[in-house]
């Protein structure tokens, strides 16, 4: 699909189940009034200050060296969950220029720095060469397995040095997430993300425009113990811009995830496709608590992930949806919150 047609589609288990998780958000909302309030608060960081880059290689391919490689790279990693013993594969997909151009047939190596273990190191654990869709999908050897904890993942362009980051999450017991739709509930539209990625048509330097305070609700549960998982119905090469996004706008460190596909997703389609996620998460031991959203298909995609709705909020145009508690501004629910 040209880049075209992406531009334009952006422009244009059981009852028993859902209890047993309202219980135990409950539980840990109760006691997190007095707990770990003052943890620290853990950022995006590609602990590149740490990170000692190999040379260059240059690209195999002439075309990748002398035409390609010379515009923007573009590339992105895909924020996984895994239970201790299942096969952990590490994804990514590189490509450059504003038509997001493939990177075919070139070595990337794969190297990895442990976030729960002191101290740490980054350790390379193995190289892909991307296939004709500028895609790698690593599957860690045995002897190279992460071991329990969250896992900083950096795939390095061996041909021109550029990279990509993402997070590999390892899990041997139940965990507490929070969900943060992004698109009209972070930023103040849902289509603030198309106008920041049209910008580089223009070379307009525009950056999506976030709700006031936004970051510090989100803040606000990770001081409490939470973690953090930002879902958005964003086509799969958005992936950089919204990371690059909740940096810049310093957001709280956490699981990314976008739509597989190449377009954006919206109504019906976008509900499934976050139904789809979360339950996948739930069946590899993640407990949503709480979410937040702005659209009927945020509210419907919680409650099936067994989120109570009186603990689901809403923001914009439709606050309040579908039975969800609206939240009028991010500065007023935070103080409610505290």
């Amino acid at each position: 699909m040209t880049i075209f047609s992406k531009t334009k589609s952006l422009i244009l288990s059981a009852l028993v189940g859902i209890l047993l998780s309202t219980l135990m958000c409950v539980d840990t909302y109760a006691s997190s009034r007095t707990l770990r309030y003052n943890s620290e608060i853990k950022y995006f960081d590609f602990k590149n200050n740490e990170f000692s880059a190999p040379a260059k290689s240059n690209f195999i391919s002439w075309t990748n060296q002398h035409v390609i490689s010379v515009h923007t790279p573009h590339h992105n990693g895909y924020d996984t969950v895994y239970k201790v013993g299942q096969p952990q594969y590490v994804e990514g997909k590189f490509q450059y220029g504003d038509f997001r151009k493939d990177l075919e047939k070139e070595w990337v190596s794969i190297y990895e720095y442990s976030l729960d273990k002191s101290p740490s190191a980054w350790k390379k654990i193995g190289r892909a060469l991307t296939d004709s869709d500028g895609r790698i999908k690593y599957n860690v050897p045995d002897n190279m397995k992460l071991e329990v904890g969250l896992h900083l993942i950096k795939m390095y362009v061996e041909g021109d040095g550029t990279e990509a980051n993402m997070y590999i999450q390892v899990l041997n017991t139940d965990k507490k997430y929070v969900i943060f739709d992004m698109d009209g509930t972070l930023t103040t539209s849902d289509f603030e993300s198309v106008k920041e990625y049209s910008g580089e048509f223009f070379n307009s330097s525009y950056k999506a425009e976030m709700y006031n305070n936004a970051n510090d609700v989100v803040k606000y549960y990770v001081a409490k113990g939470y973690e953090i998982v930002y879902l958005t119905a964003r086509p799969y090469w958005l992936i950089e811009e919204s990371q690059n996004w909740l940096i810049e706008k310093k957001f709280p460190r956490g699981l990314i995830h976008t739509s597989e596909g190449s377009e954006l997703l919206l109504g019906a389609s976008a509900a499934t496709f976050k139904e789809e996620y979360l339950k996948q998460l739930k069946a590899q031991g993640i407990q949503f608590c709480y979410g937040y959203g702005n659209a009927s298909s945020d509210v419907t995609a919680y409650v099936n992930a067994g989120i109570d709705k009186k603990n689901i909020f809403t923001i914009g145009k439709e606050a309040g949806i579908c039975g969800s508690t609206a939240i009028n501004n991010y500065s007023d629910h935070l103080k409610q919150l505290l």
